[in-house]
């Protein structure tokens, strides 16, 4: 055997050859080469065993101190909560400008019926936000979204859709001034009690799956947010979590996840299954599953803009247990 088949019967039984060098390979020497059976076996053999003892710790240790984990080196910082709200009202309102006469009256969603109906339903919204913003206690909880808006989509049912729009727009103006001067801690937001960034967050979410609802209405592309409002999105969702797990019911104290987020908004969270009020010293643990998908994505089915089933996912572990989780990720939209 030639130096040159040597070499190459050695990468063959090494499987180091791209796909059409290994075909060429195999027609010269065969498909694994007499006598190289021992050498393949030794180098898996080496390849399987047990790494020496503290090997991975220290490894570890060493990458930790060159570069914190979570975000990628050249990551989009967030911006505010606030920053995102403002924002994405903008965005909003510049899509609202380009609709036609005939495009108000489009079916945009199955409970809020036409696009001018569902641009009714944020004015509803924007008020009940600023009465959140502004403690009342003459202010009933209430836990159904769609229905806590009625009265004003037919307050302004008959409103030049046009001047729906401006009142909506003055509104969310309104409720990104009031959030700004809030002195409270935590706030409503129907059943819920949140801080005043996380209500902005929330709202952010939803003025963008309205917009997504609007778009596709229309026929027009879905509004894709810039990469500093799905930084703080999806750095959010993945922050409450363990909230929406307990309140669908669904908290698993002791386990965990771990979530790795591709695109320019993307990062690694290993998120508890659990709030820590439910499991304050329950060991974390290695994660029961590791999923991958792109942030906006799940952001997209975080806000019920996606199905469970539509979502592009890479899973390693607990595939069921990941299922569940994926379920319940859109606790807390609220449509």
């Amino acid at each position: 055997m030639t130096d040159f088949e040597e070499e190459l019967a050695a990468l063959l039984a090494l499987d180091a050859l791209e796909p059409d060098e290994q075909a060429d390979g195999e027609l010269h020497l065969g498909t694994f080469p007499p006598g190289f059976a021992e050498v393949s076996g030794a180098l898996a053999g080496l390849v399987a065993a047990e790494p020496p003892p503290g090997l991975r710790a220290a490894m570890l240790d060493r990458a930790t101190d060159r570069r914190r984990g979570g975000r990628p080196v050249d990551a989009v910082p967030p911006c505010s909560p606030a920053e995102a709200f403002a924002r994405t009202v903008a965005d909003l309102q510049r899509l609202l400008a380009t609709l036609t006469d005939g495009e108000w009256n489009a079916p945009a969603h199955p409970e809020h019926g036409r696009v001018r109906d569902l641009v009714a339903h944020l004015v509803g919204i924007e008020r009940l936000s600023l009465r959140w913003l502004q403690p009342d206690e003459s202010l009933p909880t209430l836990s159904d979204h769609v229905a806590a808006t009625r009265a004003v989509v037919a307050e302004l049912a008959e409103t030049d859709p046009w001047e729906v729009a401006r009142i909506w727009h003055g509104a969310a103006q309104a409720v990104s001034a009031a959030a700004a001067s809030c002195p409270a801690q935590s706030v409503s937001f129907h059943d819920l009690q949140v801080s005043v960034p996380g209500l902005l967050v929330i709202r952010t979410f939803e003025l963008w799956a309205h917009a997504m609802d609007i778009s596709v209405a229309t026929g027009r592309s879905l509004l894709r947010l810039d990469s500093a409002r799905m930084t703080l999105m999806s750095g959010q969702l993945m922050t409450v979590l363990p909230d929406a797990l307990a309140y669908r019911g669904g908290a698993l104290p002791g386990r965990s996840a771990r979530f790795v987020l591709t695109g320019a908004a993307g990062g690694c969270y290993t998120v508890p299954l659990a709030p820590v009020a439910q499991a304050p010293s329950a060991p974390a643990g290695e994660p029961d599953f590791t999923l991958v998908a792109d942030a906006i994505e799940l952001c997209r089915l975080a806000a019920r803009r996606l199905r469970p089933d539509e979502l592009a996912v890479t899973v390693e572990g607990d595939r069921e247990l990941a299922e569940l989780v994926l379920a319940d990720l859109d606790a807390f939209a609220r449509d």
